[in-house]
């Protein structure tokens, strides 16, 4: 049970600004002092709902609807005759206040963005599963735009400790539920399309990708099967590369490679050694998007891909401010709206500086790129980490390729 109950016990402030954020609070609300909201150390105890706790100050209209809002949402952890006790003297303060319309319209809202956990179902939380001795275990619920933000930190925070298969359905179903919520997620939302292979990659930087793997085994006059078994695959993706655009097969290089990673304690070195298999897999390079989809704009220099259809809303004035009147008028349909066409053209041609402006005001309206350039898809993995890994490899043959179809 969580140690915050009310606003007196939120030390941090964390939970109040969840509230002002998620519920449609009254402006006699938002504009109260600490002093209106929480009240002083020394609040006579008969001003509290739980007089016995001193929990949910009831001192003032902005202290009813907060300390209602607390209480609705932890009722369910409350005992019954105490929460009824606590609940008749909140509706007896919402009166003397004359704020009851509003505590019930929050109540309706609590019940309808935070059920009781035990009364929803697993598609609302973000990780599900069977514990070691058979109990569902249910985390993260996503009722709301905060709790969908706050699985999607968690899920950033720990993607290394997942696999891949794992991390994938959770980024799916945080994006889904941003999706229903209208959460935009900007700080997050690449990496969870990464995670949920919301993308693709060129044949070639697949099998660069592959390859790092292989030379993390050491070099050797004669490679070992798992080595082999490898090349094979990167051949494969080199060939045959529309063949690893489609979602499943590039899910299962994802998935073998992310298995490779884990046996070899890879998976604690990304970032600073090798990099995660989504981050180039379906990172989407400049070669995969002429490859896969001629509806992506944008510019090798910055790495920063956009989508035709999400460029349209671009306003013509910032781009003018920033760019230049010439340049808008040459991407633009008499000088009124975004001409994506033309868009297109002229995007991929900027230098440095000007790409770098463009993002910013696709940024500063609201618009995130699709996708950006992996720049490191055959990263080298250095000599003394190659003999590191060598050492600790232990040969299982077959463990990786029961999912490659060879």
């Amino acid at each position: 049970m969580s140690t915050v109950h009310d606003q007196t016990t939120d030390l941090n402030g964390q939970q109040l600004h969840r509230i002002f954020s998620v519920y449609p609070l009254p402006d006699f609300v938002k504009n109260a002092s600490q002093a209106e909201v929480c009240g002083k150390g020394d609040l006579p105890t008969h001003l509290f709902a739980d007089a016995t706790r001193r929990r949910y100050p009831i001192h003032s209209g902005p202290a009813t609807v907060i300390s209602s809002i607390f209480f609705n949402e932890k009722r369910a952890e409350i005992q019954p005759q105490l929460a009824e006790t606590i609940a008749a003297r909140l509706e007896k303060a919402a009166e003397y206040f004359q704020v009851t319309g509003y505590t019930r319209r929050l109540r309706e809202k609590v019940a309808s963005t935070h059920s009781p956990e035990r009364d929803l179902t697993d598609d609302v939380f973000a990780i599900v599963f069977d514990g070691a001795d058979g109990t569902k275990e249910r985390h993260y619920p996503m009722r709301n735009i905060n709790e969908v933000k706050m699985a999607s930190v968690w899920l950033i925070d720990h993607r290394d400790q997942l696999p891949f298969d794992d991390r994938r359905q959770i980024a799916d179903k945080v994006l889904q539920k941003a999706a229903q919520f209208g959460a935009r997620l900007p700080e997050h939302r690449y990496a969870l399309e990464k995670m949920a292979g919301l993308g693709a990659c060129s044949g070639e930087d697949a099998a660069k990708l592959i390859r790092t793997r292989i030379f993390a085994l050491g070099h050797s006059h004669k490679p070992n099967t798992l080595q082999q078994e490898l090349e094979k695959l990167a051949r494969i993706c080199e060939k045959d590369p529309k063949r690893i655009q489609h979602f499943g097969e590039l899910t299962k290089v994802a998935s073998v490679i992310d298995m490779f990673d884990r046996q070899h304690g890879l998976h604690t070195k990304y970032d600073d050694v090798i990099e995660r298999p989504e981050d180039v897999l379906f990172g989407v390079t400049e070669k995969a998007a002429m490859e896969v989809d001629s509806n992506i704009v944008g510019n090798a220099l910055t790495g920063n891909y956009y989508k035709k259809a999400d460029l349209q809303t671009l306003p013509m004035r910032d781009l003018a401010d920033n760019l230049g009147e010439d340049f808008a008028a040459e991407v633009s349909t008499a000088n009124a709206w975004v001409d994506t066409e033309k868009l297109a053209s002229i995007v991929p041609t900027l230098p440095l500086g000007d790409a770098e402006l463009f993002d910013e005001v696709a940024a500063a309206s609201g618009v995130m790129p699709f996708a950006t350039k992996s720049a490191s898809a055959g990263k080298v993995i250095s000599a003394q980490e190659q003999v590191n890994i060598a050492e600790q490899h232990t040969p299982s043959p077959g463990s990786l390729w029961d999912r490659i179809e060879r």
